[in-house]
């Protein structure tokens, strides 16, 4: 089994990096554009970078429960670390926003109701912070992908997913403008139940389980013809783009559509093929710079609004937006550097203090599919067998 893989942390980087100039710049520029039909069912067909990064964490998931002394033990430990950061960042979000509404509006019922249902919704569709959202996904994505791939067979897997996925299609997919629920409110209980199918059976149980599926059979994968792959995925990205914008009207209700597989399994095996000497020699700083980029870009965005005095990204002007980006990129850069720094000072010390391989294996997102395998191979006395360096 390779040991690591360069186009993953390759990817990683710049998906990190594309999502924060996207919610810095990108986004607050097409919003105030009015595009065409055609270029807004383009760019959905473009959205795979999200649906690619469940799919890295399924694959490195499998590899690592793969190759673990105890399997089962190893997807629970990883489970627990993402949930714990997860909880930090809820529990930030309910001292923001729940408690002093409750303090301010009175703890009546209504408002009890209204404040739980803030909170549910923060925790469990849109995440305490705007990037968040892909956690438990995620989360629920890593448990059926284990729980499946011991269960079921893989034409049994594949089945299960194709009728799933074409179901999420009526609900922000290239079957919306069948269904109409393009014009559901969110905040009303179909609107939840809708995105919280999309989410979960959409993008994270879908997507997770291909990883997963991908790391197992990595040789299989890596030998297909990609080059039909590639013409069929092409002609179905045209022919259903041309469908919908004939046949339907466009919403911000679409997320997923059904090239979207293809297109994602083509990257994905871009990905793979990537070979980098450079990459893989600093893939611990890039990994951490990648995990620092995703997390805290959103909280140094208000943090530089609050320094310059600035509005919401949506009031900002070209230059603002611009600087934003640049900014919080730097300070990206300066918080990794640090941590970093930190880190292997403190493991020349001889104190054991969190790596950055550990921040990688706890937020799932490390490069070496052996990082936390290798670390519950243990012996009963407590000493470690073949421990990578990371």
């Amino acid at each position: 089994m390779r040991r690591f893989y360069p186009g993953i942390t390759l990817f990683k980087l710049a998906g990190a990096t594309l999502v924060l100039v996207a919610h810095a710049l990108l986004i607050p520029s097409m919003v105030a554009m009015d595009l065409p039909p055609l270029a807004s069912f383009l760019m959905l067909e473009g959205r795979v970078v999200v649906p690619c990064f469940y799919v890295v964490s399924g694959f490195l998931l499998y590899k690592g429960w793969s190759h673990a002394s105890k399997p089962g033990a190893y997807v629970r430990k990883y489970w627990l670390r993402i949930a714990a950061v997860y909880a930090v960042f809820c529990l930030l979000f309910a001292a923001e926003f729940n408690v002093p509404a409750l303090l301010q509006d009175g703890l009546g019922l209504s408002n009890l109701i209204l404040q739980a249902k803030i909170l549910v919704m923060a925790v469990f569709v849109n995440g305490p912070l705007l990037q968040l959202w892909f956690i438990p996904p995620l989360l629920f994505g890593s448990v059926a992908a284990y729980w499946l791939l011991n269960r079921l067979s893989f034409k049994m897997i594949l089945i299960m997913l194709a009728v799933l996925y074409g179901v999420v299609q009526l609900a922000a997919g290239s079957l919306l403008s069948f269904t109409g629920m393009g014009q559901v409110d969110n905040a009303s209980l179909p609107g939840f139940l809708w995105t919280g199918a999309t989410r979960y059976l959409g993008f994270g149980l879908t997507f997770v389980v291909m990883g997963a599926l991908m790391a197992k059979y990595e040789e299989q994968f890596l030998r297909m013809n990609v080059r039909l792959v590639a013409v069929l995925a092409i002609g179905a990205t045209a022919a259903e783009t041309v469908l919908l914008t004939t046949l339907a009207p466009w919403s911000d209700a679409y997320k997923l559509t059904f090239a979207m597989l293809p297109n994602t399994a083509l990257l994905f095996y871009g990905v793979l093929r990537i070979r980098n000497a450079t990459i893989t020699a600093h893939h611990r700083l890039l990994n951490l710079f990648s995990i620092v980029t995703f997390v805290g870009h959103i909280p140094l965005m208000r943090l530089n609004k609050i320094l310059f005095g600035w509005g919401g990204s949506l009031d900002l002007v070209l230059w603002q937006q611009v600087l934003q980006s640049l900014l919080t990129f730097a300070e990206c850069a300066a918080l990794t550097l640090l941590l970093y720094r930190r880190s292997r000072k403190s493991g020349l010390s001889g104190e054991r203090a969190a790596s950055p391989g550990d921040v990688e294996a706890a937020a799932g997102m490390s490069s070496d599919p052996m990082i936390g395998a290798k670390r519950q191979t243990r012996t009963s006395a407590g000493m470690t067998a073949n421990k990578f360096e990371g």
